[in-house]
């Protein structure tokens, strides 16, 4: 059912010459007031993940790209743009709540990432190295594309921190206070620009 539904979002992408569907979603039903749980498919991360994997693979059949989102812990509407910061341990991050980002990333072939709006610890999720870079790119071997989330003018979404953090792409129509890089002459900036600039294989 799920390689379907990726199947049928990829063929009508297909018919509106449209390359990307951010989706799926796969956070996890921590509550049941959670305001995405209708996108999000279950509390269990492996389900999650086996079925997002599968909508991935469906999807890609039609040259689709899936933005599996949102990388990671975006568990909460509420305030989300207000420094929701999260805090967990290591075991619960990996057991749970990254578990369906690695399935999809190792099983679906997931080529794009759509991060998340909220903190982990103190950092914009969408600026977090350890995160989009440590183990998305390094141990699970993601050689794709990561985006923000919608880039509104919230204030705490920086493109000189999202480049360096292993961003790429930054979701916005039109320009914006941050959506831009600003510190474009040093040897960091330069060169986390340069690695953002191509698709990594």
């Amino acid at each position: 059912m799920p390689y379907n539904y990726g199947n049928s979002i990829g063929r009508m992408a297909d018919e509106m010459d449209v390359s990307g569907w951010y989706a799926p979603a796969m956070n996890i039903h921590r509550s049941a007031f959670s305001g995405r749980n209708f996108e999000y498919f279950s509390e269990d991360p492996v389900l999650s993940g086996k079925m997002a994997a599968q909508a991935v693979i469906g999807a890609k059949e039609h040259g689709v790209y899936s933005f599996i989102k949102h990388f990671a812990f975006n568990d909460q509407e509420m305030n989300r743009n207000d420094m929701l910061c999260t805090w967990s341990n290591e075991q619960a991050l990996r057991e749970i709540y990254l578990k369906p980002f690695e399935i999809c990333v190792k099983e679906g072939g997931a080529g794009a990432v759509m991060s998340t709006f909220s903190y982990i610890g103190t950092i914009w999720g969408g600026a977090y190295y350890p995160l989009q870079t440590t183990v998305l790119r390094d141990e699970w071997g993601f050689r794709g594309m990561v985006l923000t989330d919608y880039y509104g003018v919230y204030g705490y979404m920086d493109a000189d921190q999202a480049i360096r953090g292993g961003k790429d792409i930054c979701l916005s129509p039109m320009d914006n206070e941050t959506n831009h890089l600003t510190d474009t002459t040093s040897a960091t900036s330069v060169k986390a620009a340069r690695q953002s600039c191509y698709y990594r294989r």
